[in-house]
C-alpha cells in the first residue's frame, strides 16, 4: 500500500493539470488554440459590416372564435337540411416586412431591427326564408334574446372583420458553425407590437309588423411589448444553397382595450316605404380596458441560396419559405354572456420571399 500510494498522487496530479485544447474567453489553454465555434458571418471585406433586408409576405391572419352564424336546423315539424357553421371568409393579403442590422466586432455578434406590416379583411353573409334551414345567431346582441324568435325568424346575417398588424423585432445574435455544414443562430431581444381589429356582425329579423335590424360593432385595440429569444438554423447543403429553418418565443406586456356597441333598427313591415318606427341607439355601449401577458409563438423553414461577389466585398441572400405565427389568446372581443367569454387565437401564416445585402 505504502508503494501504491505515491502511484495514486501521482495520477491524480496529472489528471488535476491536464488543459484542454480550446479557448475560453480571456485565456488560451493548449499549444494548438482552436475555436469552438467559428463564426459563421456572413461578413464582407473592406466594408461597414451593415445589411438591409426586405421581405414580401402573402400571409393570411385569422381570428378563432368569431363564427356569426349556425344554419340547418328546423322549427320541429320537418327534417332540417344540412347546414354548418358560418365564419367571415378569410383573405390572403399581401404585406412586408424591412430590416436593419449590424455585425459587431465582439465574437461575431449581431444586432437586428426588422418591422412587419399586414392588413387584412374578411367577410360573409348568409340568408334563408326556408323552415327547414333556419338560422341561430351565435352572438348575444342586446334585445336580441328577449325577442320570441321563432327558427326561421332571421332573414340574414352578414360579418365583416378588419385587422391592422404592426410589429417590430431588436434581436441580438451570433450565428456560428457547430459542424462543417450546420450553422446556429441564438438571439435574445425584444418584441413590440400594435394590433387593431374591428368585427362587425348584423342580424334582419322579420316578424308580423314589424322588421328589426341587431348591429354589433366589437372593436380591440392591442398593443404590448416585452421579450422574445429563440433559434435560426441553416443546414448546408452547397456552399450556395441551404434549408433554413427559424422559431421564436416571445411573451408581451400587452394591454387589451376592448369596446363594443350594439344598436337596434325598426322599421313598419307593410309592404310600403313607412319611415322608421323609432331606432334605438346604444342598446349596448361598454369598454373593457386590463393590461397582461401574452405569449406567441413563431416558426418559419425554407430554401436559401447566397453569394458573395466583386472580390468579397458585398453579400446578396435570397430565400423563400413558410412562416406561422400563433398568437395565444388573443381574441378578448367583449361578450355579453359568460357562456361566451373562452378566449380564442390569433393566427398568421402564409408566403415569405426575403432579400438580404451585405456591404
Amino acid at each position: 500500500m505504502k508503494r501504491l500510494i505515491p502511484l495514486l498522487i501521482l495520477t491524480c496530479s496529472a489528471f488535476a493539470t491536464h488543459e484542454p485544447p480550446y479557448t475560453v474567453p480571456g485565456k488560451i489553454y493548449g499549444s494548438t488554440p482552436q475555436i469552438i465555434t467559428p463564426s459563421a458571418g456572413p461578413r464582407v471585406d473592406h466594408g461597414i459590416d451593415a445589411f438591409i433586408t426586405g421581405d414580401f409576405i402573402y400571409w393570411t391572419m385569422r381570428m378563432d372564435g368569431l363564427a356569426y352564424a349556425i344554419t340547418g336546423s328546423s322549427d320541429g315539424t320537418v327534417n332540417a337540411s344540412k347546414g354548418a357553421t358560418q365564419y367571415p371568409d378569410w383573405k390572403w393579403k399581401p404585406g412586408f416586412k424591412v430590416g436593419l442590422g449590424l455585425n459587431l466586432p465582439h465574437d461575431g455578434w449581431d444586432v437586428y431591427a426588422e418591422y412587419t406590416w399586414l392588413h387584412s379583411r374578411a367577410w360573409d353573409s348568409t340568408s334563408t326564408n326556408d323552415n327547414n334551414k333556419g338560422v341561430i345567431p351565435t352572438w348575444n346582441i342586446a334585445h336580441l334574446d328577449q325577442l320570441s324568435l321563432g327558427i326561421d325568424t332571421i332573414n340574414s346575417t352578414r360579418s365583416s372583420w378588419r385587422a391592422h398588424f404592426n410589429t417590430i423585432d431588436l434581436s441580438l445574435g451570433r450565428n456560428y458553425f457547430i459542424s462543417k455544414f450546420l450553422t446556429l443562430r441564438p438571439f435574445i431581444g425584444f418584441k413590440g407590437s400594435w394590433i387593431n381589429q374591428i368585427y362587425r356582425v348584423r342580424y334582419t329579423i322579420s316578424e308580423t309588423q314589424l322588421d328589426s335590424t341587431f348591429r354589433m360593432k366589437n372593436d380591440q385595440r392591442f398593443w404590448g411589448i416585452g421579450l422574445r429569444a429563440g433559434l435560426n438554423t441553416s443546414w448546408h447543403l452547397t456552399q450556395s444553397w441551404s434549408i433554413y429553418g427559424n422559431m421564436a418565443l416571445s411573451t408581451l406586456w400587452s394591454q387589451f382595450k376592448v369596446q363594443r356597441r350594439d344598436t337596434r333598427f325598426d322599421t313598419a313591415n307593410n309592404g310600403s316605404n313607412t319611415p322608421p318606427l323609432n331606432t334605438l341607439i346604444n342598446v349596448t355601449k361598454s369598454e373593457d380596458d386590463f393590461h397582461t401577458i401574452k405569449g406567441i409563438i413563431e416558426l418559419g423553414l425554407g430554401i436559401r441560396g447566397e453569394w458573395w461577389f466583386l472580390e468579397d466585398r458585398y453579400h446578396f441572400l435570397v430565400q423563400g419559405g413558410w412562416e406561422e405565427q400563433f398568437w395565444i389568446n388573443h381574441n378578448n372581443l367583449m361578450k355579453l354572456t359568460f357562456a361566451q367569454s373562452n378566449h380564442d387565437d390569433l393566427v398568421l401564416q402564409g408566403l415569405t420571399i426575403k432579400a438580404r445585402f451585405d456591404f
